[in-house]
């Protein structure tokens, strides 16, 4: 969610002290996902249909009963006016077009979740994309060709300056295709008290990219220590309901 790319994880790391550097998305407790080649999957396409309306994605929207482990989830459709970035662009034109990917841009319709874990300050999310025609693919391939070229990028944010790597991770073999990638920044505490001179906390990002038909979903994760994953089950759960929906 491109919109809240700096203001959840901003809010949420300034509770524990920290000034957070980038980020979007949250945190959740779950195994890693099966993994296929690095970067993405892909199997035999699915045929794109008529887009679906924000109420039909919302009607596929992960709910509370499906998450017992929340205590929230939410489920918005976006409005036209938040459709577009109003932060600053960063250094790399490339990692640019990657990090617009979670916020679907260019999408008919679009979607946001997020979700409150039980025992964590980081929410979840995930972001529910309908695009007309092969709009959809477009969009995965994107993202494809920038995991070639982005590599490092800078950027401000209301933490000020901050400094991120990028890198392609394996994807799980789910929807016509998938891509996953991971971005970390260090993080700046607000005080130098770091105990016993440990180093400064990396802020890890995943996104995983799941396209089936003409929509997609990014699921994202957010933590500090390298060791939380969307569940699997979750993401197989909603790849279902995304294939459903369109062959209805």
């Amino acid at each position: 969610m491109r919109g809240n790319r700096w203001l959840l994880v901003g809010a949420a790391l300034t509770a524990w002290g920290i000034t957070a550097c980038a980020g979007t998305g949250g945190g959740t407790p779950g195994s890693p996902a099966a993994s296929s080649s690095p970067g993405g999957a892909s199997t035999p396409s699915t045929a794109p249909g008529p887009p679906l309306s924000a109420e039909a994605l919302k009607s596929i929207a992960l709910t509370d009963e499906d998450v017992p482990d929340s205590l929230a989830v939410s489920a918005d459709e976006r409005s036209p006016a938040d459709s577009d970035s109003t932060y600053p662009p960063v250094s790399d034109p490339s990692c640019e077009t990657l990090l617009d990917a979670p916020h679907a841009v260019g999408a008919s319709a679009v979607v946001d979740q997020n979700i409150t874990w039980k025992g964590s300050i980081l929410p979840g999310g995930n972001t529910l994309a309908s695009y007309e025609g092969t709009g959809a693919e477009k969009a995965i391939d994107r993202v494809r060709t920038s995991l070639t070229t982005c590599h490092d990028f800078t950027g401000d944010s209301r933490g000020g300056k901050y400094t991120s790597h990028v890198a392609p991770e394996k994807a799980p073999r789910l929807g016509d295709e998938s891509i996953a990638f991971r971005v970390t920044t260090p993080v700046k505490l607000e005080a130098p008290d770091l105990p016993g001179g440990l180093p400064a906390p990396m802020q890890n990002q995943r996104h995983i990219l799941v396209r089936v038909g003409g929509v997609t979903a990014t699921f994202s994760t957010l933590d500090l220590d390298n060791s939380n994953h969307f569940p699997l089950a979750l993401i197989r759960k909603e790849v279902a309901r995304m294939t459903k929906a369109q062959h209805a």
